[in-house]
């Protein structure tokens, strides 16, 4: 969202310099209109580059990535997006409540994990193997098995076929669980941290009343 903000900013130091750059073009200089556009062209990339640039560089510097590293997490994400559309629109082709609820799971897991990285980019390395594998095996499923479960006069093999399909729907599902609890790892630490030091505070507490209470 921020990097987006400093292609905002960009834009509005652009147009003015773009403005001035065509108007004074077209009043100081004696050259064909389509030169004055041009030039008014090249005064907002002058106004747009540098000021998306710096305006984007702390950003980056926060999350430790080069601007290279931001645009390639940036793709995976947009191609995982992509991915995930049609994994919503394979599910509701469900009818079943019970495969309703395991791929709208699926759906939501994965939706999820693609926000969080969404909004800290730099997160991206600590599950790359969602990106790489975990949501193509998904959608992969998915769609397998909405093609199977609507096939009419189904045959003990296609019968088969979606239950072992089903089961694998169930592996990939904690397989994307755990990815979700890798992205929250650091917080459940930090949690659990606090909630140690919580409780040594509580049993220190209790034990100097009841030293208080014995003299």
């Amino acid at each position: 969202m921020r990097y987006n903000l400093s292609r905002i900013f960009g834009v509005v130091v652009g147009i003015p310099v773009a403005t001035i750059s065509f108007f004074a073009s077209l009043f100081a200089l004696d050259i064909q209109m389509i030169f004055d556009v041009l030039i008014g062209g090249g005064g907002f990339v002058l106004g747009y580059v540098p000021t998306q640039r710096l305006t984007s560089k702390n950003y980056l510097n926060e999350l430790g990535l080069s601007r290279k590293d931001y645009r390639y997490i940036h793709h995976q994400i947009n191609a995982a997006q992509s991915k995930i559309k049609r994994i919503f629109k394979a599910f509701i082709k469900v009818r079943s409540i019970q495969d309703f609820k395991l791929v709208n799971d699926i759906y939501r897991l994965t939706r999820t994990i693609n926000q969080i990285v969404r909004e800290k980019p730099n997160q991206f390395y600590q599950i790359e193997s969602f990106y790489y594998s975990h949501i193509d095996h998904a959608l992969n499923l998915v769609e397998s098995y909405t093609h199977l479960a609507k096939m009419p006069m189904k045959s003990a093999a296609d019968q088969q076929a979606l239950h072992q399909t089903r089961i694998t729907l169930e592996e990939i599902k904690r397989t994307l669980i755990a990815d979700l609890k890798r992205l929250n790892e650091r917080h459940y630490n930090q949690l659990d941290t606090e909630m140690r030091l919580s409780k040594l505070y509580l049993n220190e507490k209790e034990q100097e009343h009841a030293n208080g209470t014995k003299q």
